[in-house]
């Protein structure tokens, strides 16, 4: 297959040609989402032209465009392409991606954030759609690698110097750690391809991202729920967190984990609220969103994913998990 068509997403897979249906698991490792991504723009006849590529540490990116839609890819060894973030230029203030729609339901149990931290950068996708939507919103994004951060910014209109929607260059783990800073909101969606690195998964990672919540705050996670590790963030997350919602995407192979330190678990109808409230910063439908929320457990009991290293090798662990993460994140399992 050539390589130009040899495209899947990180989160779910590109295919060309009208339509577009539910994807299958295929066993890989959590977080990684690999049905179909109905896109409004997927379909188009000319071919995709590469604007620009680099190689990094962490990733070769590409960055390519088909007609108004532009795509950050992230290129694998064996040539395979992963969606890492998409926009169609024809509606820049959109959300292209399913996932991304399912990813907003965290505004469904916080919907006047004033502070968002965004673990994994990409394109930008999310954090410029609410940086736009949202003048008073203060954003910072983290990821790893500079050379996403710099085609962010000169292809995907990501602000260089903006002092309400701030980029950092570090690993998100480190970042969290460090910071003494609170948020309202703080998305996870870390990925290195398919994959995320397992110093992002354990409970450990999540005890101190939840030490970051504001009062109120949630925590967003973007999970595949066909993959053998969705069991172990599940449970990983539980044992962290007191209060889970479950959001299932429109595709219905991706699954939007909002958590909170709440203990009390809030009901349907101030979800609904909650949707109507956050509704006009919005262009699409959140009650719709609001009625994706599933009360099933859809996992199976698993081991707690916790910390192979000790608090003081947080550093070197870091760089073996993301080194480790290129060549396959089988996570020991």
């Amino acid at each position: 297959m050539p390589a130009a068509d040899n495209q899947w997403s990180r989160r779910g897979l590109l295919r060309s040609g009208l339509g577009c249906g539910l994807g299958a698991g295929l066993g890989l490792g959590l977080g990684a989402s690999v049905g179909l991504a109905c896109g409004r723009s997927a379909a188009a006849a000319a071919p995709e032209q590469v604007l620009a590529e680099a190689r990094s540490q962490y990733n070769h990116v590409r960055v390519a465009e088909r007609g108004s839609v532009r795509t950050m890819y992230f290129v694998g060894d064996n040539g395979m392409q992963y969606i890492e973030s998409r926009v169609d230029r024809a509606y820049p203030a959109s959300l292209d991606l399913d996932y991304t729609r399912t990813m907003m339901a965290g505004f469904l149990l916080q919907p006047k954030p004033r502070r968002l931290l965004m673990l994994g950068l990409g394109g930008g996708g999310m954090s410029n759609y609410l940086s736009g939507r949202m003048p008073g919103l203060e954003i910072d994004a983290v990821d790893i690698d500079p050379e996403v951060v710099r085609l962010a910014q000169t292809y995907f209109d990501v602000p260089a110097a903006d002092p309400r929607y701030r980029c950092h260059v570090d690993d998100a783990r480190l970042f969290v750690e460090r910071s003494t800073a609170q948020w309202d909101m703080i998305m996870l969606d870390a990925f290195r391809g398919v994959f995320v690195p397992y110093h992002l998964k354990t409970v450990e990672f999540y005890r101190a991202v939840l030490a970051r919540l504001a009062p109120q705050g949630v925590v967003v996670a973007n999970l595949h729920n066909a993959t053998r590790m969705y069991p172990h963030d599940r449970e990983t997350l539980a044992a962290a967190f007191p209060a889970r919602y479950s959001f299932v995407s429109e595709g219905g192979n991706q699954t939007t984990l909002v958590a909170s330190a709440e203990p009390q678990r809030r009901g349907v109808y101030h979800v609904r609220d909650n949707a109507r409230a956050a509704q006009p910063s919005f262009d699409f439908d959140l009650m719709g969103l609001a009625a994706r929320l599933y009360l099933r457990r859809d996992w199976d009991a698993a081991d707690i994913l916790r910390d192979d290293f000790k608090p003081d090798e947080l550093r070197a662990a870091s760089e073996r998990h993301n080194e480790t993460c290129v060549k396959g994140c089988r996570y020991g399992l």
